[in-house]
């Protein structure tokens, strides 16, 4: 058992232009355009622990930024830039929105907390989604003019064992500027 937390414990750095994050080598790097397909248009990248590949049992990290959205006070006419509480309470609206995806599958908030990323201020926003079975954390952060969103998933039997992982990864995350 020695051999496998020592395995644990070594880690690989991923590098992009914007930022590195550090990760552990039971987890890689997803394949795009795989049997993995949680990379959206604006994903940099996405973890999942190494050897799952069933998407019906997934865990998996993506980063994505988001151009940080826009508002329009109709009081003051004025405009600025969406704080982390009004984008957090929109993807909580979101989640509990019947109309959205996310309408019938019982979506539940655990927490609502605020964090940092690379020193910043951050959110953390962690649900259950009842109707697939899964544990969800997302993290956002706002650095020049983006939004950083970490997405977390993984089925609720895996979480003890998948979220301190994630949580390491997370903790790792350095913007270059």
């Amino acid at each position: 058992m020695t051999n496998v937390k020592a395995q644990d414990t070594t880690l690989q750095t991923f590098d992009s232009p914007e930022f590195k994050v550090e990760y552990p080598s039971s987890w890689e790097v997803a394949p795009k355009n795989s049997t993995y397909p949680y990379y959206g248009s604006d994903t940099i990248i996405v973890f999942k622990p190494i050897g799952e590949t069933s998407p019906l049992d997934i865990t998996y990290l993506n980063i994505s930024p988001l151009r940080v959205g826009i508002s329009i006070d109709n009081t003051t006419l004025t405009v600025s830039r969406n704080s982390l509480d009004e984008i957090v309470a929109k993807e909580i609206e979101f989640l509990q929105n019947p109309e959205s995806f996310y309408g019938d599958l019982n979506v539940q908030i655990l927490n609502n907390n605020e964090t940092t990323v690379d020193g910043l201020p951050a959110k953390e926003l962690t649900y259950l989604i009842h109707g697939l079975g899964t544990f969800d954390m997302e993290t956002i952060v706002i650095h020049e003019g983006k939004q950083y969103q970490l997405h977390f998933t993984t089925p609720v039997s895996n979480v003890s064992e998948t979220l301190p992982e994630v949580r390491q990864i997370i903790k790792s995350f350095v913007f270059k500027t």
